[in-house]
């Protein structure tokens, strides 16, 4: 048998082949129109005969209106910066808070605590935002798992920071962090400790953008600068809120 035979009597097998096929299709449509017909049928019989009931007129039922809080979004911009001295925080951190609240964000300082900052109506909008991390990766960057549960859920524990708790307050810290839009950064001052430079190190790992406050003359330590995402020279807060709204838009 040569190579012309055998390709014949391929193309013989695969045209009855696809013959066969074209009639089970056929088959199969007409059974299933058959089928239609039937149940169409005994519905019809079993519907009421309207000629004898009074129409009754029907009002469209209108639709829901949205609330705002509903679409509003409130993205949440995390302080950091060092302490240093006894309860002395930036002169950046109030005026640049009540701006920022005034434009419809959620602010955190962990230097403050949460009653103080954070009220009822701002639960639903704080349990709202996305985290940055994911079960899988919690125990690879040492951030515990429960920062993933809802305000409700951690409440107490999130106190207990507000109390001087020392894992607590690295928990409350880690819980709103890992919730942030931005992170804005105090880089004028010296870092005591490694508080500022460990919520540097997570904001790089989750993707948070950081916005450091750096004087027109000095220097950063080189891994803080990597660290930042934009370095912001100068004292007009308003200057600094088209950058916030650019990386943390509303």
């Amino acid at each position: 048998m040569d190579l012309d035979e055998i390709t014949q009597k391929r193309n013989r097998l695969e045209t009855k082949a696809h013959e066969k096929i074209q009639d089970a299709l056929k088959d199969m449509r007409e059974e299933l129109g058959k089928s239609n017909d039937y149940v169409a049928q005994q519905l019809k019989e079993l519907e009421p005969n309207k000629t004898d009931e009074p129409e009754i007129p029907v009002t469209p039922n209108k639709p829901k209106e949205s609330t705002s809080s509903q679409t509003a979004k409130k993205p949440l911009v995390y302080f950091s910066y060092p302490m240093t001295g006894y309860n002395e925080q930036p002169t950046w951190v109030d005026p640049l808070r009540n701006v920022l609240i005034q434009n419809g964000y959620l602010v955190y300082n962990p230097w403050d605590n949460i009653d103080a900052q954070l009220g009822q109506q701002d639960l639903p909008y704080l349990n709202a935002i996305p985290t940055k991390i994911v079960k899988s990766l919690c125990s690879l960057l040492h951030i515990p798992e429960e920062t993933l549960l809802p305000f409700d859920a951690v409440w107490k524990l999130l106190q207990k920071g507000d109390e001087g708790d020392n894992y607590a307050i690295v928990f409350q810290c880690l819980w709103f962090l890992v919730r942030s839009s931005l992170v804005i950064c105090d880089l004028m001052r010296p870092m005591a400790g490694a508080g500022v430079a460990q919520e540097l190190l997570y904001s790089k790992q989750l993707g948070i953008p950081v916005v450091g406050l750096f004087p027109t003359t000095g220097q950063i330590n080189p891994f803080v600068h990597r660290s930042t995402t934009v370095l912001f020279s100068g004292n007009d807060l308003l200057a600094l809120l088209p950058l916030i709204k650019g990386y943390a838009p509303i």
